[in-house]
């Protein structure tokens, strides 16, 4: 009976509908619905299914008019006679056989391309998202999308994605004439080619550059599918480690063919790469014949400072291979990104993709082209902005509260914050403990390729709700002193001060101390009871209060970590102010402005 092959599931996405009409189309074409006999009334299959009679009137219908069924007058849905089906023992037969196969595959797959770390997780069970990779879906402008791939189904558009030609041309002159010039990057048409995202550009490159004779440098740490695109050509991988100002630049690159790299918004620490570096980059890959890769990932994401410039905009140079992509602006299964170089680079790309069968979606190429054109982009992107700024702020707020200390790399853009905690700490072992407590974090030695670092992290805040993250934060921080516990107040030499000691030793005072970016700040404590902080951060200033309250040193900012009121310990001790918080745990020290 036809109701035996319909499975009703709650927790499907799609419609009640949908799910109905999907699984009689699968049984029709698997041939188990004869094509001698009428289908089962609308009403007996709406009581089988205890659902509306409309709604299976509703399915039937659809499916005669995309001519699967066919309704004969008086006698009800007959399956088309002139559809081709399958056979039910055939298909049985074939399931049999998949199902049978014993090879182990593991002795056929080459080991660098073996993938045993990925873990597929329903991220409904996890409530505090800190990885990378996932956007804030509800800034995904669905109704503006919508109403572009509408338009790109019209008469006048569809021609241009319905035909086998390989025409991107609507595309390429919106990326070369909106998306490009706000980089500071004015190319041709020619100059230009669209791919399936940076993954898939790297691939080109790769494959079009890149031999096993080739040596090619990469930060470390960095991006883990670029070390994989080279490895698989059996490139000579050197990894130059990146520091405060970036890549580091020396004679290592001399004898390099490529050189691949982040230098807006370094992957995965956030750090932009110095002029003085930009410059002997430059220089070095004119004297030494070497190309770059320039991967400019997240470049308009930037909270304080001002936007950084890419190399192409700087250096007006053909070495200079830019990429980028809009997976991390409109939606990471768009997958389409665009490749910026010399004219016959592009050219040979082209060819590669005709060949390869790898050309992107033209539908989806022309809807976003469309997105494009109508300005719905830069909507988004400045929705984005605000949207990522206040997370930023949070982030920066709660990083500040419980992890004062945590060594939060000190850049000011991208979408992450990078961790480099004290040494001794066992980030695998943290990122196992917080996904217990449903936290998941991007452990930092996945971004190693060598000299790997088991003691740093990775916190996005792209998909995490902002009123989530101060508690996620939080409990991180929680986490952490379970595994590297702070210095405790009962393990100083010398005792705390009573309420008398800190007005004594503290009003009137300035003190230096630091954030969790390691920025210095001022703190000057008034006689009145005001306080006055102002960061070497630029427009980073904000006043409160201070007073003592049972031997604690007692204060409040209005803005800085949440406005809270905060109750310290004091410990002066060897010419420091050590502060405990309210737990008895070390969270900073402070010295005077002397």
């Amino acid at each position: 009976m036809l109701y035996q092959f319909i499975h009703i599931d709650p927790q499907d996405s799609r419609t009640l509908q949908d799910q109905i009409k999907s699984d009689i189309a699968k049984a029709i074409f698997a041939g188990f619905v004869p094509k001698q006999t009428s289908i089962m009334s609308s009403r007996r299959l709406a009581e089988k299914l205890k659902v509306s009679r409309n709604t299976i009137l509703r399915v039937y219908e659809q499916l005669a008019e995309e001519g699967v069924l066919v309704p004969i007058e008086r006698k009800g849905y007959y399956v088309n006679p002139q559809l081709e089906l399958g056979s039910p023992a055939a298909n049985q037969d074939r399931s049999f056989l998949a199902s049978s196969s014993g090879l182990d595959w593991f002795n056929y797959l080459n080991a660098e391309h073996s993938c045993t770390d990925i873990v597929v997780k329903d991220l409904n069970d996890y409530p505090y998202l800190f990885v990378n990779g996932i956007v804030d879906e509800d800034l995904f402008p669905v109704s503006e999308w919508r109403k572009c791939s509408i338009q790109s189904l019209n008469k006048s558009n569809h021609r241009s994605w319905t035909s086998d030609d390989h025409d991107y041309e609507d595309l390429i002159e919106q990326i070369r004439t909106r998306v490009l010039p706000k980089r500071g990057i004015f190319v041709s048409k020619d100059n230009i080619a669209i791919t399936l995202g940076c993954q898939n550009s790297l691939y080109y490159l790769s494959k079009l550059l890149i031999t096993k004779q080739s040596t090619v440098a990469i930060e470390n740490p960095g991006y883990p599918e670029a070390l994989h695109q080279f490895q698989a050509r059996r490139a000579n991988v050197l990894p130059i480690e990146v520091d405060q100002q970036g890549l580091v630049i020396d004679e290592r690159l001399a004898d390099c063919h490529v050189v691949y790299t982040t230098p807006s918004n370094q992957f995965p620490t956030t750090v932009r790469m110095s002029p003085e570096r930009r410059h002997a980059l430059i220089t070095q890959a004119e004297q030494h014949d070497f190309l770059i890769i320039e991967d400019d990932f997240e470049h308009d994401v930037s909270f304080i400072e001002n936007s950084c410039p890419p190399l192409r905009c700087e250096y007006h140079s053909e070495r200079i291979i830019y990429i980028s992509s809009f997976t991390s602006s409109i939606a990471p299964g768009l997958r389409i990104g665009f490749i910026v170089a010399a004219e016959p680079l592009i050219a040979q790309i082209k060819s590669l993709q005709v060949r390869t069968h790898s050309l992107p979606p033209k539908s989806n190429c022309q809807t976003l082209a469309l997105f494009l054109s109508l300005g719905y982009y830069d909507v988004l992107a400045q929705k984005l902005l605000k949207r990522y700024r206040d997370k930023w702020l949070t982030m920066e707020k709660a990083m500040n509260y419980y992890f004062p200390q945590s060594g939060v790399v000190a850049s000011l853009a991208g979408t992450a914050f990078w961790i480099e905690y004290k040494q001794g700490f066992d980030a695998e072992r943290f990122e196992r403990l917080a996904e217990e407590q449903g936290i998941l974090i991007n452990n930092g030695a996945k971004y190693y390729c060598c000299d790997h670092k088991n003691n740093s992290f990775r916190l996005s805040f792209q998909s995490i709700r902002t009123e989530n993250i101060r508690e996620g934060i939080k409990q991180l921080a929680r986490i952490a002193k379970q595994i590297l516990p702070n210095e405790r107040l009962e393990e100083c030499e010398s005792p705390p001060l009573n309420g008398q000691q800190i007005r004594a030793l503290l009003t009137n005072q300035t003190l230096l101390t630091k954030d969790c970016f390691n920025i210095p700040y001022r703190i000057t404590l008034q006689a009145d009871g005001k306080l006055i902080g102002i960061s070497e951060r630029p427009n980073d200033v904000d006043e409160g209060y201070w007073w003592v309250k049972n031997d604690k040193f007692v204060y409040q900012w209005r803005k800085w970590q949440f406005s809270d009121v905060r109750y310290i310990t004091i410990v002066y001790e060897h010419g420091e102010i050590k502060r405990f918080d309210e737990e008895g745990y070390f969270i900073g020290e402070a010295k005077f402005n002397r």
